[in-house]
């Protein structure tokens, strides 16, 4: 899959990305303010894509800047960073180039995570995502 990023894909631009998302909700007239009540109209915006029958490599960009921005909320609320995929404990496990790691250690993929809510439905549900990063923490 080729993605058309406005940024280069590195944890350096995640934010860089997540405000992109932040961008095209407003536009469309949604709110996204990072926090992890916001990740409802997320999971929505991706629920509307995968009802308008877009598939992985349609929406490609627009999951792409919609996982950033669920990472961006899981590194916000959940004092996480952005690393590197080949630095961390999913370097044999995620394709993409980025990841959020927890003060625990753990690794999340967030962009991952919104491609799989496209392809699979609600059983992806990003809040419930971001709920099982929290409970990880404790």
């Amino acid at each position: 899959m080729k993605l058309e990023l406005r940024y280069p894909a590195s944890p350096e631009n995640a934010l860089d990305h997540a405000q992109l998302a932040v961008e095209a909700a407003w536009e469309s007239g949604f709110e996204l303010d990072y926090s992890p009540g916001s990740l409802e109209t997320a999971d929505a915006q991706i629920e509307a894509l995968r009802e308008e029958g877009r598939t992985g490599e349609e929406a490609a960009e627009a999951l792409f800047v919609l996982g950033c921005y669920l990472g961006e909320v899981m590194a916000r609320a959940l004092r996480g960073r952005w690393v590197g995929t080949p630095r961390s404990p999913l370097a044999h496990v995620s394709p993409w180039p980025m990841v959020v790691m927890l003060p625990d250690g753990s690794a999340w993929d967030p962009i991952g995570k919104a491609y799989k809510r496209l392809e699979l439905g609600d059983s992806e549900y990003l809040p419930g995502y971001f709920a099982a990063a929290a409970r990880s923490r404790r």
